[in-house]
């Protein structure tokens, strides 16, 4: 039988460790009071606004909408169709359509937007292509910008085409008229 120290010894120490333990969890896990260590303070805890605890402000003054061109109309609408360059056609505009075509249009279409551009090629290193669908031709006897309106070239630069990407993410309104007037003036574009 232990003597009466031990047992002492043993029920004080328990309780000191249990009290000891529960003092390091308090402190260390926050949600169960103060103190707790500023280093464990996260998003939920700084001092912000939360998500839907006060209204949103309108927009600023001034501010410009992404959607900031025509109505989403479908290339293959009527309204989509009957839309009409708004900006001017002079040296600056065919200047910026020619950087876009170069930028956005000749890898697939090629530089002389007879289609076929570069990474519709083969690869040399494996001999596959990159792009398994070839570029349209967009000027010559096989264009097709030809046989397209205006409203119908720009629609399908921002809204893309069938398998074409959409670019209004990279360009603006006036860019991607500037394209449209960049290949009527190509060979065989109008």
């Amino acid at each position: 039988m232990p003597s009466p120290h031990i047992k002492w010894t043993i029920a004080i120490g328990g309780l000191l460790t249990g009290l000891f333990g529960y003092l390091i969890f308090a402190y260390t896990n926050y949600t169960l009071g103060y103190p707790y260590q500023w280093w464990l303070v996260d998003m939920m805890d700084s001092q912000s606004i939360k998500a839907y605890e006060t209204t949103m402000g309108g927009v600023p003054e001034g501010a410009v909408s992404r959607n900031m061109y025509v109505p989403n109309a479908d290339r293959l609408t009527p309204a989509g169709q009957a839309l009409t360059n708004p900006h001017a056609v002079d040296d600056a505009l065919l200047a910026s359509g020619e950087w876009g075509y170069a930028t956005y249009c000749a890898p697939c279409h090629n530089a002389d937007a007879l289609g076929n551009g570069p990474v519709t090629q083969n690869d040399p290193a494996n001999g596959q292509k990159r792009f398994q669908v070839p570029g349209l031709a967009l000027v010559g006897p096989t264009g097709i910008s030809k046989s397209r309106s205006d409203g119908y070239l720009y629609l399908t630069i921002r809204n893309g085409g069938a398998i074409m990407p959409a670019y209004d993410w990279a360009l603006e309104d006036r860019e991607m008229w500037a394209i449209v007037a960049y290949l009527r003036t190509l060979e065989g574009g109008n």
